[in-house]
Parts: structure tokens; C-alpha cells; sequence
């Protein structure tokens, strides 16, 4: 009897696993396709915000500037001189941040934490630093009304959009206005940004805006459409704030390469010839009725954020006691 042929053997299966799938890519990843699709710049079209920083100047209540009493005061406060009126203890101070402020470390931490070191009583407004300014204008009324309903005088500290909301709040609700006794605007784009105004205006950087925030951020784009030059014309027209309540505006500009924000600084210099601080346009930041400090060495960061030495020229804590002893002054 023949014997059967034995049968090859099975092969052994691999040591090695399987490779995975290849993961989708991710927000980041997503977002560099995006930019590295876009066109070349030179292809951009149309004029921008060319004409636009300071459009509600010619039609607004005056500015009185009022900076060289902040030098004084920023002064003392270098040397640990006591600086705040007797008052001030007297009041809540409400910390409004601006857009992306819950995206970034340590953003309003030191200014808080200094006006508290100072025996005052702060708070800060839960506003979505990524949503619109109609919902964080509903929060900020809010805060209002319940430091109304327990019979407190209230402060608002506000920066960049968090700035513009607190204004909003009081131009929309002037009822609440004989609660609060002063307004800190630090660097707000009362009048609009110009940088806002481009991302939403020229629709190559519009694709990058409206992929970015929903995201990497989980907002909105409307949050930063809601500080170009057309969407704050249209609201300044329907609200508009003629410093009712104590205000006093910081607005700023830096040209220096140790800015974080040289280069969109040196893009809104180059195209339209403004002195920024990197985001908001100086003319813009002057809130009408306000008693204005301008500075033209210090960037949209420095108020905010405690910077590396050489690099920043002002310390976030205090730019904040210097200017709110200003602002209690009145």
C-alpha cells in the first residue's frame, strides 16, 4: 500500500501583531491640510479694513487722557507704595476675560490675585471665552444682577472682548449702570479689531477661522466675526456707550521683535499703517467718554500675562492696581 504524501506544514503564525488602522487625523492635523491649501497671499483680494480703526471717534463723546497720572501711580506701585483709594475695599471687582482666555495658562491669574493680595473682594464672571458676544453679554448681566441683589457696588475689570461684554452689558441695561461704580477697559476693541475684521472679511483666512474654532477650540466663529469693524458699527449704532459710568481705557501699542505678537504687529503696520498691539488697533481701544492711558510699549499680552524678563515691559499685577486706583480716582 502506498503511503500518502505528507502535507505541507501550516505556517506558523506571526509573532508580530497586525498593524493597527491608521488613525484619523486629528484637529491639528486637520487644520494643516486646511492652511496648506489655501492660496498664495499675493493672491488675496480687496482693501481689508483700510480707513476703518477709529470710524465712532468724529461722532462720540470726548477722551481725556489721562496718562501720565498712570505712570505716576505704576510708579509708586514699583515701589510698593500704597496706591488704592480707602474705598476700594468697598466694592466687588468682576474679572471679565477676553476671547480664547480659557484656552491660555495663567491668563488673569496675577491681576486677580494682586487686587485680592490688596484686601479686595473679587470674582470672576463665568463667561464661554469662545462663544458670542450676545451670550456672554447675558452672563455678564447676570453677575450684575446678583451683585444688585445683595446691595454690592461692583467694578468691572474687563480685557479685550471681555472689555467690549462689560460695556456691551451696560449700553444694552442701563439700569444696571448706578451699580457699578468704574469700568477698567484694558485694550478693548470698542471700535472693532483689525485682525477680526480681516479673518472674517477675506475668505481665504475665513476657511482657516471657520476650522480652527469649532475644532481646536469647541467655539464659534461669531465670537471673533462679532469684533470686525462692520458687526461693531451695527451694534455701537444700536447701543451706544458714552462713558455713563466712571471708564477708564487702556489702549496700547508695540512695535518690537521681542513682542509675541511682532508679526501680526508688523502685518497691521505694513498693510494699513495702524499702531497696534498686535490684535487691537490704539485708536480703537479709546472707549468715548473714557479718561484714556495710552502706552505705545506694551503688547495684547503683557496687561495679562506674566512675560519672561527682557521680553515684556510691564507686569500684569501691577498695570491692574495702578490702574484701578485711576479708576476710582474719578
Amino acid at each position: 500500500m502506498t503511503k500518502p504524501e505528507p502535507r505541507p506544514a501550516e505556517p506558523l503564525p506571526s509573532a508580530e501583531p497586525a498593524a493597527a488602522p491608521a488613525p484619523a487625523p486629528g484637529a491639528i492635523a486637520r487644520l494643516v491640510q486646511a492652511i496648506r491649501g489655501l492660496p498664495p497671499a499675493e493672491g488675496w483680494r480687496g482693501t481689508g479694513c483700510a480707513g476703518m480703526a477709529g470710524w465712532f471717534r468724529a461722532e462720540s463723546a470726548p477722551t481725556r487722557e489721562v496718562t501720565p497720572r498712570f505712570q505716576e501711580l505704576y510708579t509708586r506701585v514699583r515701589r510698593g507704595e500704597p496706591v488704592l483709594p480707602s474705598e476700594a475695599r468697598g466694592h466687588l471687582y468682576l474679572m471679565v476675560k477676553g476671547l480664547l482666555g480659557d484656552e491660555m495658562f495663567g491668563y488673569l491669574e496675577d491681576n486677580q490675585r494682586r487686587l485680592e493680595r490688596r484686601g479686595l473682594e473679587t470674582r470672576e464672571v463665568q463667561v464661554d471665552t469662545e462663544a458670542s458676544l450676545a451670550d456672554n453679554i447675558e452672563v455678564v448681566r447676570h453677575a450684575l444682577e446678583d451683585a444688585a441683589f445683595f446691595k454690592r457696588s461692583v467694578v468691572l475689570v474687563g480685557h479685550s472682548k471681555g472689555a467690549v461684554e462689560s460695556l456691551s452689558t451696560l449700553a444694552m441695561y442701563p439700569e444696571l449702570r448706578r451699580h457699578v461704580r468704574a469700568v477698567v477697559a484694558i485694550q478693548a476693541p470698542y471700535g472693532g479689531s483689525p485682525i477680526a475684521h480681516d479673518l472674517t472679511d477675506t475668505p481665504e483666512l475665513r476657511r482657516m477661522l471657520s476650522l480652527a474654532f469649532p475644532l481646536l477650540f469647541y467655539g464659534v466663529s461669531r465670537s471673533v466675526e462679532d469684533l470686525s469693524y462692520s458687526a461693531r458699527r451695527e451694534f455701537v449704532g444700536r447701543y451706544p456707550y458714552a462713558g455713563e459710568v466712571p471708564t477708564v481705557s487702556l489702549a496700547t501699542s508695540r512695535s518690537s521683535r521681542r513682542s509675541m505678537l511682532w508679526p501680526v504687529a508688523r502685518y497691521m503696520s505694513e498693510r494699513y499703517g495702524l499702531a497696534t498691539d498686535g490684535l487691537v488697533a490704539q485708536v480703537d481701544a479709546e472707549v468715548p467718554g473714557s479718561r484714556v492711558v495710552r502706552l505705545s510699549d506694551m503688547d495684547h499680552a503683557e496687561p495679562t500675562l506674566v512675560g519672561l524678563p527682557g521680553f515684556a515691559n510691564y507686569h500684569p499685577g501691577d498695570v491692574t492696581e495702578a490702574v484701578v486706583a485711576l479708576a476710582l480716582e474719578s
